[in-house]
C-alpha cells in the first residue's frame, strides 16, 4: 500500500493470479498456505488479496522446501528463523525415512521369495518400532547430540518385540522421549554446531565402533592408548576445562540424565527391549570398572 498526495491510500501489490505465476504456484496451494498461515497477505476492501514482494519471496521459499517434500508444519519452522537447525532435524528425520524404506524393500524381496506372512508382520513391526524411537530420539535431543544418540542406539533396535516385557518397554521408551527436551543454550548450540558439523553417519559411526573396540577389551585398549587417556584426564581435571562450552555441556546432559530420567527409566527400559543393548551396557559397566582401575594402579 501506499498513501498518494491527495490523501487517497492506494493499494499496491498483486493479485492472487499474478502472485501463483510469480510464484509457479497453484492457486488452491497459495490458499492453502494462506489458510495455515504461512502468508497474510493484505486484503483490499473489495476483497481481494494482495501480495507484497516479501510475501512472494516467502512464497518462492514455500515452494523450493515443498519441492523438497518438507511438511508445512517443517516449513513453518524454518520461515520462523531457526532455519539451518531446522533443516538438520528434517535431514535426520529423512535419513531414518529412507533407511527404513531400504529395510522395507528388502523385505519385500524376502516375502516375494517365502511368502510368509507372519515373518514378514513381525519384522515389519520391528522396523516401525525402531523408526518411532529414532524419531523420538531427533525430536528430543536437538541438533548434532540427537543424530549422535540416533546413530548409536540403532545398531541395538530391528528385534522383533516378541515378549510381553519388550512390549512394555517400547512403550516406555516412547513416553519418556515424548515427555522430555533437552534444552541446549544458544552459545552452547553454536558451540556443538560448529565442532560436531562434519561429524556425518559415517563418522559417528566410526566412533562408536572405537568404543565398542574398547568395551570388548578395555584392558588393550587402555594400554594402547595410555598416553591419551592419561592426557584428557588432565585436560578434564583442569580448571581451563571447566570454563570450556565442552564441560558445561557434559554438566548439562549429565544433570539431564540424573534428573529428567534417563538413567533410571530410559536405559533400563532399552536394556529390557533389546537384549543385544543389555549386553552391551553390562560390558560397558564392566569396562568401566576395569578402565578405573587401571587407572588408579597406573
Amino acid at each position: 500500500m501506499q498513501l498518494e498526495a491527495t490523501g487517497r491510500l492506494e493499494v499496491i501489490g498483486l493479485l492472487i493470479n499474478e502472485a501463483c505465476r510469480a510464484c509457479g504456484l497453484t492457486r488452491k496451494a497459495v490458499e492453502y498456505y494462506c489458510e495455515q498461515g504461512l502468508i497474510s497477505p493484505f486484503v483490499a476492501e473489495n476483497g481481494y488479496r494482495r501480495f507484497s514482494e516479501r510475501e512472494i519471496a516467502q512464497l518462492k521459499k514455500i515452494a523450493v522446501l515443498r519441492g523438497l517434500g518438507v511438511s508445512v508444519p517443517d516449513i513453518r519452522t524454518c520461515l520462523g528463523g531457526d532455519g539451518a537447525r531446522a533443516i538438520r532435524r528434517i535431514i535426520g528425520r529423512r535419513e531414518n525415512e529412507i533407511e527404513a524404506l531400504r529395510e522395507k524393500q528388502a523385505l519385500l524381496r524376502q516375502f516375494m521369495e517365502t511368502q510368509d506372512w507372519d515373518a514378514v508382520q513381525e519384522q515389519l513391526g520391528a522396523i516401525n518400532a525402531k523408526q518411532a524411537i529414532l524419531d523420538r530420539l531427533l525430536a528430543a535431543f536437538p541438533g548434532y547430540y540427537g543424530k549422535f544418540l540416533a546413530v548409536h542406539f540403532a545398531r541395538f533396535l530391528g528385534e522383533p518385540l516378541r515378549t510381553a516385557s519388550q512390549s512394555e518397554a517400547f512403550d516406555t521408551v516412547c513416553a519418556f522421549l515424548d515427555g522430555v527436551q533437552l534444552a541446549i543454550p544458544a552459545d552452547m548450540q553454536d558451540y556443538l554446531d560448529d565442532l560436531l558439523e562434519n561429524w556425518d553417519s559415517p563418522v559417528m559411526q566410526e566412533a562408536t565402533e572405537n568404543l565398542s573396540a574398547a568395551i570388548k577389551d578395555p584392558g588393550r585398549y587402555f594400554h594402547e592408548h595410555r598416553d591419551m587417556i592419561e592426557q584428557y584426564q588432565m585436560l578434564a581435571s583442569s580448571e581451563a576445562y571447566k570454563a570450556t562450552p565442552a564441560y558445561r555441556f557434559k554438566e548439562l546432559v549429565r544433570r539431564f540424565n540424573a534428573e529428567e530420567g534417563y538413567d533410571d527409566v530410559f536405559l533400563p527400559a532399552m536394556g529390557r527391549l533389546s537384549p543385544a543393548y543389555r549386553e552391551y551396557r553390562e560390558a560397558l559397566e564392566a569396562a568401566d570398572t576395569i578402565f578405573a582401575e587401571l587407572m588408579e594402579n597406573g
